[in-house]
């Protein structure tokens, strides 16, 4: 598969990402998808710009008219693209993945990443073929800088509110590209905030662009301890993956960040459908029921959740990941972590609460065990292997869904396999943490055995 991955385009720029590629790219794109309108934006990465210069000039080849919104995150870009109806979306970027890789998001005309299993592969094989031909009469590039109405979207729970937002936070764009939408959003609202790592630098000097690992938060809760917040947030390297800490510095897994936005939501939506991965913590869909809402299991990753949340009108989608994603009107899907943070302030302001209170009936329910990984060369053999083995036991339950899952009264826990490397996937949780070593000792040995 090379850079084209499952669900993007990612690789090391000057090695297997370069500027050629990004060209060929734009062409190949305007030939599978037809589309006659693209927009286009880059994240703070060192080479992006160049990329996205590129791309765009291979897309206006083809006869597409091609819109540059510049450096911007994935969200503002898809809110865009949806609410001005291009056919076609990309983002210049590599998301949360370490400094050196550069990369392609791609989606289609309803805001659907273009995975492999929806044409990726075809786009990839044009990119590899003769991409030569003179330019098509018609393409054209204009550039645009775009905020206001994206603003306006995400404050828009909080609108018409009249009394000052009792809240102090923090947040944390990590240099990536994200630092002026919530810059703009903090003075929309008013909100006494504090941002650190502000100003994009594809370097990503201040920590890496991934804000769930742990060493990557820790000048967040500083920050958070130091000033005496209400929370943090910490964006990833193109601004649609969020991780929340409460005031005492503890990071929130985004499961229990659902749940409580569900609950906002479904107060005023009572009965909607809301998606979740089913790696979530059991947690997620109990509440979401206790709140007379419906939950709906996807499969992990972007595209399986965002094609559900359309396919069953939902008004909310969460990942584990980080992701967030909203019901905008019947027919607007979008991704928004600064929607989300505008939803956590509405929650907070009204309850009156501390975020670590409101989160703690939730994190007490059940014990979850980090995601470890497994290194297996037949993947197929060592899963069918596990489904066996608990198949037989008494009361369980078999999902094969996304991988193998497992459910018991006491326990449950998933195996899916990786998508490009010899590995498995493994999340496990438990009513308690006896029967959550229990189970993963079981698993461990399962494992050595096969």
């Amino acid at each position: 598969m090379g850079v084209f991955k499952t669900y993007d385009i990612r690789g090391i720029y000057g090695e297997e990402i370069t500027a050629e590629l990004a060209y060929r790219l734009g062409r190949a794109l305007a030939r599978h998808t037809k589309a006659k309108t693209c927009v286009a934006g880059y994240d703070a990465r060192l080479h992006s710009a160049e990329l996205y210069r590129r791309l765009l000039q291979g897309l206006a080849d083809e006869g597409v008219k091609a819109t540059g919104l510049g450096l911007t995150s994935t969200p503002q870009l898809h809110y865009y693209q949806i609410h001005e109806c291009y056919a076609l979306g990309v983002m210049v970027t590599a998301s949360h993945n370490p400094p050196q890789y550069h990369g392609f998001k791609v989606y289609d005309d309803a805001g659907g990443s273009i995975s492999y299993a929806k044409g990726l592969d075809k786009i990839e094989k044009l990119v590899a073929g003769r991409l030569d031909d003179a330019a098509v009469p018609g393409g054209s590039v204009t550039e645009m800088k775009r905020l206001d109405e994206y603003i306006d979207f995400v404050c828009s729970p909080l609108a018409g509110r009249k009394e000052k937002l009792a809240l102090k936070a923090v947040i944390d764009p990590g240099n990536g590209s994200s630092g002026h939408v919530f810059r703009a959003l903090i003075e929309k609202l008013g909100l006494d905030a504090v941002i650190i790592h502000e100003e994009p630098d594809g370097r990503f000097p201040n920590r890496s662009p991934n804000p769930l690992q742990p060493e990557s938060r820790a000048k967040l809760t500083a920050a958070v301890l130091e000033t005496g917040a209400d929370f943090g947030a910490g964006l990833d390297g193109d601004g649609d993956r969020l991780l929340f800490v409460d005031e005492q510095g503890e990071a929130l897994e985004n499961y229990f960040v659902g749940a409580l936005i569900s609950e906002e939501l479904l107060t005023e939506q009572p009965g909607s459908a809301i998606v979740y991965d089913l790696i979530s913590s059991r947690v997620l869909p109990e509440r979401i029921a206790e709140l007379q809402g419906r939950p709906v299991t996807a499969k992990v990753g972007y595209t399986f959740l965002y094609d559900e949340m359309i396919a069953s009108g939902a008004v909310f989608g969460c990942e584990t990941s980080g992701h967030v994603y909203f019901r905008v009107s019947d027919s607007f899907y979008t991704e928004s972590a600064a929607y989300a943070l505008v939803l956590i302030l509405k929650l907070l302001s009204k309850t009156k609460k501390p975020l670590s209170e409101l989160a703690a009936p939730l994190k007490r329910r059940y014990v979850q065990l980090p995601e470890w990984n497994v290194e297996v060369q037949d993947k197929a053999k060592v899963m069918a292997a596990v489904e066996a083995r608990f198949a037989a036991s008494a009361g369980a339950e078999i999902d094969k869904l996304d991988g193998v899952s497992v459910s018991t009264k006491e326990v449950w826990f998933n195996i899916r396999p990786s998508n490009t490397e010899p590995l498995l996937r493994i999340r496990l949780e438990a009513v308690d943490a006896e029967a959550a070593a229990a189970c993963r000792s079981e698993i461990a040995a399962l494992l050595e055995e096969v």
